[in-house]
This record gives structure tokens, sequence and C-alpha cells, in this order.
């Protein structure tokens, strides 16, 4: 099984579910879902679709939008998902650069968003067409394009391949033991690649199921697990969070059936994933991975999990220094990834793709460091290591340090300019909600537990972080804040 055609053909005769709704409660069978999206890849076709071409989904989770993703790569196109929350400006750089044939939306979703022509035909998202059986894809074509977060700059397009995304949903689903029984909920938007690879592609390969919601609601999150029975759901930690803060008036309620929850796409503080299996008693599994390498490098070990760590790796993995050469476990450097999960390139993007997959190998621009067990532990992003005074300063040591303290939410830490040490470290603090917090009794905390280079330079207290669509907190953004406010503080 190397292509997404041949996952859908391997439940052809397969009369279990496969996918469902759960806004609609409609279930499709293995049977069903391959016809449904065979007739919209030959309604692909129909409309000018031609092996290589782009096809542009604005979708939101649903049935029709899983279909759509599956008919692009059964179409030998490249489906391009859009996410739902950006905005015309963004969505029209992403049609420039993606230049797609189609454009897969409802009209209606066009006319709120304010996007102006020029831009792909439309097709209408329950298009259908019937006819022979289109040509095969090859494991080598590219099936899906997804535009990164654009935390470093404008978003690039990382170009994964039909090997790619079953090659990584295969070892996923063989990490976790997926099998036909398995049911996963998936609450996560179907724009970026963990919900796409474990949501869709994962429980399909395994011969298992999938339930689509809409969205996340921390307060309807339990009933819907209970309803549709599922064995597991992928989620952020903001979620974990959420779920945490909720009123939770029944107990056991959708527990039962849990296997597990998953967690990644952003940093996730051991003292969380403790607090969250205490009082709901469901395990947490934590992974790492970026969209350049499909969707997970790493995951924890089901029996043996280790808070605070992201796992094992999935395939080969390095830590290393700014030559390329590996440094001793427990040293931080650049985690560095290579495997059939491994994205393609960046489309249109040679110099960015020579960048990234130098040496063979792909630089994820992520910090981290192995242990003496080999687990994976991300320390951050390369290009938010603050160097004060000549030391170098991890903001992840420091944000476990701040959300260990029992009245903070959440934290972040970025680096501020400064005219003695170059930088220093600028620290956003969320209370717990009803909880008095000052800067005092936060430094004291620090002090206690950092030494004095690590400590906060200045602790700001805000309503709430900002994130992107997978929950990861957007450092630049804070970068600006304290960058302006650094220099009120040292004229």
């Amino acid at each position: 099984m190397e292509t997404v055609t041949d996952a859908l053909r391997a439940r052809v005769a397969d009369h279990r579910p496969a996918l469902g709704d759960d806004a609609s409660g409609e279930t499709l069978a293995g049977a069903e879902l391959a016809a449904r999206v065979a007739g919209r890849a030959r309604a692909l076709v129909a409309a000018g679709v031609r092996p290589g071409d782009r096809v542009a989904v604005l979708l939101p989770n649903s049935l029709a939008c899983a279909e759509a993703l599956l008919a692009a790569a059964l179409a030998r196109a490249a489906a391009v998902p859009i996410n739902l929350r950006w905005t015309a400006r963004e969505v029209d750089h992403l049609l420039a650069d993606a230049e797609p044939r189609l454009l897969v939306a409802a009209p209606e979703r066009l006319a709120a968003l304010g996007l102006e022509p020029p831009r792909p035909p439309l097709l209408s998202p329950g298009a259908q067409a019937s006819g022979p059986a289109l040509p095969a894809p090859a494991p080598e074509d590219t099936a899906l394009i997804l535009y990164t977060s654009g935390t470093t700059g404008r978003p690039k397009g990382a170009m994964l391949t039909h090997r790619n995304l079953v090659a990584n949903a295969r070892c996923i689903a063989q990490w976790l033991r997926f099998g036909p029984g398995e049911r996963v909920l998936t609450v996560m938007p179907l724009f970026h690649a963990n919900a796409i690879v474990i949501g869709l592609l994962a429980p399909l390969v395994a011969g298992g199921s999938a339930v689509i919601a809409e969205r996340f609601h921390a307060s309807a999150f339990w009933r819907t697990v209970e309803r549709h029975r599922a064995t597991t759901a992928g989620t952020v930690p903001t979620m974990l969070a959420l779920l945490l803060a909720a009123p939770d008036s029944h107990p056991a309620l959708g527990r039962t059936s849990l296997r597990f929850l998953l967690t990644g796409s952003a940093a996730v503080p051991a003292d969380l994933v403790r607090a969250f299996e205490m009082r709901f008693g469901v395990p947490v599994v934590e992974g790492y991975g970026l969209t350049e390498c499909t969707c997970r490098a790493t995951f924890n070990p089901i029996e043996r999990r280790r808070p605070g760590s992201c796992g094992l790796p999935l395939g080969p993995l390095r830590i290393v220094d700014a030559d390329d050469r590996d440094v001793p476990p427990g040293e931080v450097g650049e985690i560095v990834l290579r495997g059939p999960h491994v994205m393609r390139g960046y489309f249109r993007n040679p110099e960015a793709t020579a960048a990234a997959l130098r040496g063979g190998w792909l630089h994820t621009g992520d910090l981290g460091r192995l242990d003496a067990d080999g687990f994976v532990h991300v320390a951050g992003r390369a290009s938010e290591l603050i160097i004060r005074g000549g030391e170098n300063v991890y903001p992840r040591e420091i944000e476990e340090v701040l959300l260990a303290h029992p009245d903070v939410a959440e934290a972040a830490v970025v680096g501020a300019p400064d005219p003695l040490y170059g930088e220093v470290v600028d620290a956003y603090v969320v209370p717990r909600a009803g909880r008095p917090l000052d800067e005092a009794r936060v430094s004291a905390w620090c002090a206690a537990r950092l030494a004095d280079f690590k400590r906060p330079a200045r602790v700001t207290f805000v309503a709430g972080l900002p994130r992107g669509p997978t929950g990861k907190v957007l450092k630049g953004a804070l970068g600006a804040l304290a960058s302006l406010t650094s220099g009120a503080r040292s004229n």
C-alpha cells in the first residue's frame, strides 16, 4: 500500500463503517466511501483537472471536505486545503502561489470572506460524475500541499506525496495499535496535517473508522465521545486545558470507550498532562511533528509515557550542532529527520527546499535533546533561542517553570533587545481565573528555580496568548511587543 488510491481500494469490499459525520449522523461504509470519492474524482477531471494540477479546498470539517481531499489525490492532482481562519488577503496569497485549477467551496463562504475575482473556477462541494476508472497515481505524485502557518515568514507550501501520506499514516497506526475496531473522533481542522493523517488516513489504512466533528467544543466534547463510542481523538494542549477548566457534571461520561487521547502540535506542559490524567483517568499520548514530515516524527509509547517528552522517534532522527554534527545525549541541538515521511519539498521554492533538506536530512528549525533513554525533548524553535550576555537561554525551560506555578494558566517567553546583555528574557503570563498574581511573586518563584541569567527581566500579565490555528503560540507577535516595550524600559 503506497498510495491513497491503494488505501481506498483496500476498503472497496468492506461494509463496516469507515467515515462518519457528527453533525448529520451520516455514516459511510468502506465501499460507499470508495465509490463516493471516485465519483468526486471523476467530477474534478470532467471540470478540467489534469495530473499535476492543484485543487484548492475551502470547506469546514465534514464528509464533503474529507471526500474532496481524497478525490484530488485520486485524480492525480494535489489537494490544497485552505485555513478557514485566514483572511481574504491570506487566501489570495495562497491562491496566487498555488495556482489551483479549481476551488471547491460553497459560494456563500466566499461571499462571507469577501474574496474578490480573479480566482479559480468554482466547483460545488457535492459534484459527482460517472465514467470509467481513472489511471492510478504513482507513489511519488504530490497528493497534498499544506501551507505552513507562517510563524517564520510568509506561508510556504509543503508538498506531500502519496508515499509520504501512506507511510506516515501506517507508521502512526502501527505505533498506536489501530485496528478494525478503532474509532477516531476528528475534532482537529481538516486543513492541517494532524487531522488529515491521524484523523482520516490512519484509521482508513488500519481498517478502522473516523467520525468528523465540525469543530472542538469543550462543553460538548465528552458527550460527542460517548455518542460515537470513540476510542481516541487528536487534540492540542489548549484543548486539554479547556477541558480541565470546564465544569464536569458527568464524571464518567465519554471515558469508557477511550483508550487514550493524542496531543502535540505545540509544546505540552508536563503538569498539564499529569493534571488531565489525574482528573479524567484518560491517558494522554504526546507526539512531535511538523508539516514538512507529513505529520508525526515521534510518539510516546502507550505503556511508558514520559510527560514532558514528546516520545521516541518513529524514524531516523538526530540532534545536531550548527555544523550538522551529532551532539551528545542531554545537549541541545537542532532536530533533523529522514525517512519516507519527509516532504518532497516546498512548492515552487527551490531555495527554501535546498535549505530545509540539505545533506539529505530535514532541518526542522526546532531545538531539542535526547535523554539517556532516547526520548526526545523539544526546547523550542532555533529562531526563538535567547542569547543573554553570551549564555544560551531556551524559552521552553522557563515556560515549564512558569507553568508549574499554581496560579499560572498559560505562559510564553521571548527575547527582548537589551543594550547591556544583547537580549533579556521577557515573560507573558495568563493568570488563572480568580487567582491574584503579581510580578514580585512570579519573580520570586523563578529566582528559586532558575539561574540568574535565565530569569525573566520583566513579567507582563495578559488575558490570553496569541495562537495560530493548531494551538501554537505566535511568538512573533509577542516578540514584536517585547521589542517595542524594551525601548521604554531602557530609556
